[in-house]
């Protein structure tokens, strides 16, 4: 049976609606589009079209999106707009552009809320520098069986009666950031080992509980990584309590990610190679050569590290957003429904 007048019109309603939309989300692709270099092999952007939905048509409208939302929120300050800061927070988030814009906006809420712990990732601060070249937290020179990249760290090397929890998170933080300027690195993730030999309460004591909890809610979800294989090795009896009141803290998806080992060999067993390992893990490359070749690393970043405090957030300009209709062409331009903050 034909369709009556009434069903021809609804359907020439819907029709033009979608081509509306599609016009404007082609509009604003074209307006924002972000210059991108292709920064991956083959391999890479056959891995990251399996892993994340990645091709060009993908990347180049999510890019132009998220700018486009970018554009709208005069509370972000001097926010990096190139594409390899923009992409972190997409593949993260296998381009889903929402969900990409509500990390990029908390992430730079976190920076600016926490300063102790998120700015002024400094190589030349004596402290942290004392925390990478003595081994605390480094990154190996060579990547794992899946092409990821390894921050290793010997919790022992961080002396508390030195190193305040603000020492500690810098470490950490100012790695992760140096990484993630890598395109490589965003796409495959991060694969860690922490060596928790002689780990005792005494190190833990920089943390209070509070401090701990909010530590893992808002790295998990605010920075752009994607952690893919979490090792603890040796893990002393008494701070089997510790870790699993942790694991409570993360999501079930990062909690099935850990993996404890006993001793060296499990370890190697689990990674499939014992070459990437420091010397005195079994490798031939001594630590203290790979602290001073990452301290190195950072120190040629360092500049461009320092200069991620220029971004801040402008609380006064900051506008709560009610959710809106997905399709709305309101939420193509400004931030796509976003939720509160």
């Amino acid at each position: 049976m034909p369709p009556t007048a009434t069903e021809e019109t609804m359907i020439a309603e819907v029709v033009s609606e979608e081509e509306v939309w599609e016009e404007a989300v082609e509009e604003v692709d074209q307006v924002n589009k972000v210059v991108y270099s292709e920064n991956l092999n083959s391999a890479l952007q056959a891995f990251a079209k399996d892993e994340l939905g990645e091709d060009e048509s993908t990347r180049n409208s999510s890019l132009a999106q998220l700018l486009s939302w970018l554009k709208a929120q005069p509370h972000l300050r001097n926010c990096r707009t190139d594409s390899n800061f923009l992409l972190r927070f997409l593949r993260m988030q296998k381009h889903r552009v929402e969900k990409s814009s509500l990390v990029l906006e908390k992430y730079l809420h976190m920076r600016c809320s926490h300063p102790k712990w998120f700015q002024n990732l400094d190589i030349q601060d004596p402290l942290v520098a004392e925390l990478v070249l003595g081994g605390y937290l480094f990154v190996l020179p060579e990547r794992d069986k899946e092409g990821r990249r390894v921050v290793f760290s010997v919790a022992r090397n961080l002396d508390p009666s030195r190193h305040s929890n603000s020492d500690a998170m810098r470490a950490h933080i100012i790695t992760f950031e140096a990484l993630l300027e890598d395109e490589e690195n965003q796409v495959r993730g991060f694969t860690y080992i922490f060596d928790c030999s002689g780990l005792t309460l005494s190190h833990l004591s920089i943390w209070t509980p509070q401090e701990v909890g909010k530590v893992i809610s808002i790295c998990e979800k605010n920075l752009p990584i994607r952690h893919k294989n979490i090792n603890l090795l040796m893990l002393p009896f008494p701070m089997w309590a510790v870790f699993e009141f942790c694991k409570t803290l993360l999501s079930d998806k990062i909690r099935k990610r850990f993996s404890v080992h006993s001793n060296i060999d499990k370890l190697v067993n689990k990674l499939g190679c014992i070459d990437i390992l420091p010397k005195e893990y079994g490798g031939s490359i001594p630590m203290a050569d790979m602290t001073k070749d990452w301290a190195g690393v950072l120190e040629k970043k360092r500049d461009s590290l320092l200069d991620l405090d220029a971004m801040t957030v402008d609380e006064s300009l900051f506008v709560k957003k009610t959710k809106e209709r997905k399709s709305s062409l309101w939420g193509l331009f400004s931030g796509y429904g976003s939720s509160e903050s």
